[in-house]
């Protein structure tokens, strides 16, 4: 009897505590209308008792406070949700039901779409962000210096981004530097990217994630990263730039524009793809390759919405001067 009452205690805390997360996503996905109706939906089909009501309201006034973005709040709330669920749909002794008849299963459509609509819109937001100068700092291009020194100097210069991409370093180190850089980017107001490992970039809490044409498709890599995370491809013809936004890439990278000396396996694309990548693709296009202080403003008439650079900015010998003056001439381009 004991054995049964907690057992009721537990599952009662826990459809309260569902019954709350729904309350919030009500908030936050109100867009299309179909999908807050759909919550409300699922919400009021598991009533909490008066009691409950009153903790849900007190504790949705406490969720809806000042501090974090309410949409990533949201997708927290979405995924415990759905744990939630399961959980309590596991429990149940046999012949018991938590739930109506078919509501889990509706429950984890609806929660899905939620997260990629929150996901998607978050991802959007951090896109359009990257905006101005992108910088790739690779440990073997610093002159020596820690790469953090370099990344830090970058984003006081005004970069809008900061890409990690180290292909021969071990995991463990790579692990940590990403994330001292998200928390450097953080700070700055800036978006990080880790280049090519995608579970390092979850762990990491990365904004998003860089790929090239013979890394992991976009669709794999999306199945990795939370819905929140960003993609971005590398891209040297404007159809491969299609290809990678009908795959679902948030950004494509279009290079190399001019030589470049920090990777040996680009293709040229040249200032004319560029711009007519930017007048088909409807994402952030960033120029890519070989882009200094020289050329800089002929990639922003070309169209771009960023321009990526490395040594340019890594080799410098102030970083920090050398990005703020990139930042300077690529805003009068």
């Amino acid at each position: 009897m004991a054995d049964s009452a907690q057992r009721n205690a537990f599952t009662s805390a826990q459809v309260e505590a569902i019954h709350r997360n729904l309350r919030f996503l009500e908030t936050v996905a109100t867009a299309p209308i179909g999908l807050t109706t759909d919550l409300k939906s699922l919400r009021e089909s598991v009533p909490a008792d008066r009691a409950g009501e009153e903790r849900d309201r007190q504790a949705f006034l406490d969720i809806t406070g000042p501090g974090q973005d309410p949409r990533r709040k949201g997708l927290l709330a979405q995924r415990v949700t759905r744990e939630t669920i399961e959980l309590l749909t596991l429990m149940a002794p046999d012949g018991e039901r938590v739930f109506p008849d078919g509501w889990a299963g509706r429950a984890e459509k609806v929660l899905q779409r939620v997260a990629r609509r929150i996901g998607g819109d978050i991802r959007q937001e951090t896109a359009k962000a990257i905006s101005g100068i992108y910088v790739i700092v690779d440990p073997e291009h610093t002159d020596g210096r820690p790469p953090l020194q370099v990344a830090e100097a970058a984003l006081t210069g005004g970069a809008a981004a900061i890409q990690l991409r180290d292909k021969n370093g071990d995991h463990g180190p790579l692990l940590e530097m990403a994330r001292a850089l998200r928390e450097l980017c953080e700070k700055a107001g800036a978006v990080f990217i880790l280049n090519d490992f995608a579970a390092i970039a979850v762990l990491a809490g990365a904004d998003g994630l860089h790929i090239g044409q013979n890394d992991i498709p976009v669709q794999e890599a999306r199945n990795v990263l939370h819905e929140h995370q960003i993609v971005g491809t590398s891209n040297a013809l404007r159809q491969e730039a299609l290809e990678s936004e009908s795959a679902g890439a948030d950004y494509v990278a279009v290079g190399a524009i001019f030589e470049t000396s920090t990777k040996q396996d680009t293709r040229p694309a040249g200032l004319e793809t560029l711009s007519q990548t930017k007048g088909t693709v409807g994402v952030t296009v960033i120029a890519i390759g070989g882009i200094n202080a020289a050329n800089i403003e002929r990639v922003a008439e070309a169209g771009a919405d960023a321009a990526c650079v490395a040594t340019a900015v890594t080799m410098a010998s102030d970083p920090e001067a050398a990005t703020r003056h990139l930042a300077s001439l690529f805003a009068s381009g």
